[in-house]
């Protein structure tokens, strides 16, 4: 598995009827587990950072079918990159897919209306292991952060504990 979240770019074979593409195959280190798929309907809609905690946590493919996302994965596991944040724009049109290990929390931005993107997952849900990170935590941007615009939030990630406090607090090592 990788050590930090790895874009994979996916080939297109193309001809007059359209397009075919592989975006996953056995160079790609991946069990999958199980599926999701998320639709927001308006752009700004911004989801995470979600995660689960220890034996529960998941390494994620993800991928948009429909629209466009700005896809962020920030690092929790304790050591040097602790709290880096790595972000990507993730499109039907562009067909990259973010690879991130476990150990990670993961959120996405959509940034147009009717988007529909994909996860898949190597471990099962837990909700007793489900956490939320606040999105606009002091994070250590490698790329380029979140794009700015007006967010549409659910009330569980408008109310997520900031990195610094779950640090803070013990309920994740930094």
């Amino acid at each position: 598995m990788v050590d930090k979240p790895e874009i994979i770019e996916t080939q297109r074979f193309e001809d007059f009827r359209g397009w075919l593409s592989v975006p996953v195959d056995k160079s790609v280190d991946f069990r999958v587990v199980q599926i999701n798929q998320g639709f927001s309907k308006k752009a700004g809609t911004l989801r995470g950072l979600h995660f689960q905690e220890e034996k529960h946590a998941q390494a994620k493919l993800v991928s948009c079918l429909h629209g466009s996302i700005f896809n962020v994965a920030v690092d929790l596991r304790p050591g040097d990159t602790f709290g880096y944040a790595y972000g990507k724009i993730l499109s039907f049109e562009n067909q990259k897919q973010m690879l991130i290990p476990r150990g990670f929390t993961h959120g996405y931005l959509t940034l147009e209306d009717d988007t529909l993107m994909q996860w898949c997952v190597d471990n099962d849900f837990c909700a007793a292991a489900a956490k939320a990170v606040r999105y606009d935590s002091e994070f250590n941007w490698q790329t380029d952060p979140w794009p700015m615009m007006e967010y549409i939030l659910a009330e569980k990630d408008k109310s997520a504990k900031s990195l610094q406090e779950l640090a803070q607090c013990g309920l994740i090592k930094s």
